[in-house]
């Protein structure tokens, strides 16, 4: 899998639009009002912020072509990311604080090629490279959890 580093080198960070699914991101596409929302519609997607000193990681997982009068209009790339949301703190005993996500972009968002531009540099990383999350333990005990969250709602539904 191709997997990248994004760290922000703006003092204001950087927005990333993350999208529900390859039709919302046609649907943005072609509704100005959307694009010129400063917040994402959460029936589209939602904004991933990152803050200078923050370091976010992105997994491609796949990829869909988007097609209009069989012409290809974008590649929709389907990820998965794991992104530090805070510094150590006395209030989390220590601990870095991850959020992790999945959806989807265009490469114009996330680009899974090394290189540094005024807002944000990306490290493409390898199986040898450092990786400050594992993506897969992360979302493995998410899905744990959402089944444990299924079976307790399951539960409660057939004692009623």
């Amino acid at each position: 899998m191709k997997k990248v580093r994004i760290t922000t080198t703006d003092s204001k960070g950087k927005n990333f639009k993350i999208f529900n699914s390859p039709e919302a991101i046609y649907v943005w596409m072609n509704d100005p009002d959307l694009q010129d929302d400063d917040y994402m519609d959460p029936t589209v997607g939602n904004m991933v912020h990152l803050k200078k000193g923050e370091v976010m990681e992105v997994e491609w997982c796949g990829c869909e072509f988007i097609y209009e009068k069989e012409s290809l209009l974008f590649r929709a790339d389907y990820i998965r990311l794991g992104k530090q949301i805070s510094e150590p703190t006395i209030f989390t005993e220590g601990k870095k604080i991850v959020g992790i996500q999945d959806g989807w972009v265009t490469s114009d968002i996330i680009n899974f090629k090394s290189g540094t531009d005024k807002l944000m540099k990306t490290t493409k990383l390898t199986s040898r490279s450092k990786h400050k999350f594992d993506l897969e333990e992360l979302f493995s005990a998410r899905e744990a959890y959402e089944e444990m969250e299924d079976e307790e709602h399951e539960g409660q539904r057939t004692l009623h």
